[in-house]
């Protein structure tokens, strides 16, 4: 019987004297783990860059948009409907009106034709906008009195601003005078897109841009502990009932759940590791293969060394466990070499996107231990996988005919 020790000596030689071989038959086991860990950092950072996106929506927030029916209505609401629809669902948190138009705004020499749009105190907690330093959002106060206040985007702040930290800052929107009270910060991709909006008090929009009551667009969020597609399928009977709309009318409301559309992102993030796991594991599959024919050689080339061991009294359980204690330090030895190297990538690859910040596509792309911890197993298997039949081969060498036995290869 051989000691534990006297196994690892056998498999140091052996390694050693065969170093060429071993590096070769190893290549495809490091390669795999390599692509695997590597593809799975990135895509994790590509899916956490595509949530970070919709994060400035609340997580259960839904947008609702009024059509034409196909006997040709419009579908229009007004501040009386959304505070029964408050009152109706206990669910939701905050609901307020979009009101937009396209107008020209100024201020002195300075114009432009820009997107105003009409909004509650509740909206930019809906979207979860966010001011710069020094402003401040609308309140309750500001709705109730119609104040002639504004919150404006970057692109306008520079276009028609003299001093953008001003406190006394005024554009001219409909021949009215408002008073910015903020500029929208620029920190997204969606907060990007609002670098030419403004936003204005719907009371004030109502009363001053467009005298008009009623709107086509409204958003609400749900309470956390509330489920966004029920309330989704109520809210759609509800409307259908309110505005006599035909169950097989789609044009006529238009519903936009974005807890629903984000669980679609991670339905098809999951997809995209399943395939990734799937490719790496083919990866490994063919480094598994290699290394199995290679302890096949190993055990030709040593038949004969084998068989005066069995001779001699050693046991067919102490060369199984010869060759494969051999298979697995040789795939786990490759094995960890393709863990580092792909977690070195992926620490190389997030340095250079820590150093772009206007990126968005990718984010942290740092080593992700349970990949780790699942890749060193997988090596572990495939090491007894791949030394098995090898082993058993060499388990079942008669000891005459292996003395016999001349390697000519």
């Amino acid at each position: 019987m051989y000691s534990f020790r006297e196994l690892l000596r056998e498999v140091y030689c052996s390694i050693k004297y065969n170093r060429t071989r071993v590096a070769l038959s190893g290549f495809g086991i490091c390669w795999g783990i390599l692509i695997l860990v590597a593809l799975l950092g990135t895509s994790q950072g590509f899916q956490q860059a595509v949530m970070n996106i919709f994060s400035v929506f609340a997580q259960k927030s839904i947008y609702v948009y009024g059509g034409v029916t196909s006997d040709k209505r419009e579908i229009r609401f007004d501040m009386d409907y959304l505070q029964s629809l408050q009152q109706r669902y206990e669910e939701i948190n905050a609901i307020s009106p979009e009101m937009s138009v396209t107008t020209l705004v100024s201020n002195d020499t300075k114009s432009g034709v820009f997107n105003v749009s009409g909004i509650s105190a509740d909206y930019m907690h809906i979207k979860l906008l966010q001011v710069q330093e020094n402003g401040r959002l609308f309140t309750s106060t500001d709705i109730a009195q119609s104040r002639p206040v504004a919150i404006i985007g970057e692109q306008i702040a520079a276009t028609l601003l003299e001093n953008e930290n001003d406190q006394n800052n005024y554009i001219s929107i409909g021949g009215v005078l408002f008073r910015v009270t903020g500029i929208i910060k620029n920190d997204n991709l969606f907060s990007a897109a609002e670098i030419n909006s403004i936003y204005v008090p719907y009371s004030s929009f109502q009363k001053i841009i467009k005298k008009e009551n009623d709107f086509n667009s409204f958003c609400l969020c749900l309470n956390s502990n509330s489920n966004s597609k029920i309330f989704e399928n109520n809210l759609r009977n509800h409307l259908s009932y309110k505005y006599k709309i035909a169950d097989s009318d789609k044009q006529a409301v238009y519903i936009a759940n974005f807890e629903t559309q984000t669980s679609s992102f991670e339905s098809l993030f999951n997809g995209i590791r399943f395939f990734i796991w799937a490719v790496g594991i083919c990866f490994l599959i063919s480094g598994i293969v290699g290394i199995c024919n290679i302890m096949f050689v190993v055990v030709k080339e040593r038949t004969n060394e084998i068989g005066i061991r069995l001779s001699v009294g050693a046991l067919p359980s102490s060369i199984m466990k010869l060759v494969l204690l051999e298979s697995i330090i040789i795939t786990t030895i490759a094995g960890i070499i393709g863990i580092i190297l792909g977690n070195g990538i992926l620490l190389l690859v997030d340095k250079f996107l820590s150093m772009s910040k206007d990126n968005i596509f990718v984010w942290h792309t740092s080593p992700d231990i349970t990949v780790a911890i699942v890749a060193l197993t997988i090596l572990i298997l495939s090491g007894l996988t791949a030394g098995a039949f090898p082993a058993l081969k060499a388990a079942n060498i008669e000891p005459i005919d292996a003395i016999r036995y001349e390697n000519r290869g």
